[in-house]
């Protein structure tokens, strides 16, 4: 990636309030996929995107194990929920959700999107197809 667009997506991250514990991962992109190292899953998850992206996603390990990817967009207004503790919390209007993006409180009356996620050879690759481009 250049360096511009690294810095403009830095800029961006910022600008859509980041989330506080979640650190931003720039993945590597293929055709359907977004993949970073297993490595960049910290126990607070990690923020992935890309510049062309408007959201992240947040990808996280549960408790269970199971790896799970959600757009860090709300589903009432479009802002983007912040991890706390045990949920994401929507900074403009109260919405929660857990980690695998169910609501928990409204006013958002619908579930984040969720991708598909597997790990391969010490990766976790987010699959993009079939859910439209975050």
């Amino acid at each position: 990636m250049p360096r511009r667009d690294f810095v403009a997506l830095g800029a961006s991250a910022l600008a859509f309030g980041g989330c506080a514990g979640a650190a931003y991962v720039v993945p590597r992109s293929a055709p359907g996929r977004l993949s970073i190292s297993v490595g960049d899953v910290g126990a607070d998850g990690v923020l992935m995107q890309t510049a062309d992206m408007a959201r992240p996603i947040y990808v996280r390990r549960l408790t269970s194990g199971e790896l799970v990817a959600v757009l860090a967009s709300c589903t009432h207004q479009g802002c983007q929920p912040e991890p706390a503790s045990d949920r994401l919390i929507c900074p403009c209007h109260g919405s929660e959700f857990s980690f695998d993006g169910a609501v928990l409180q409204g006013p958002a009356e619908r579930a984040l999107v969720r991708y598909a996620v597997t790990e391969e050879s010490g990766d976790v690759v987010v699959w993009l197809q079939g859910r439209g481009a975050p």
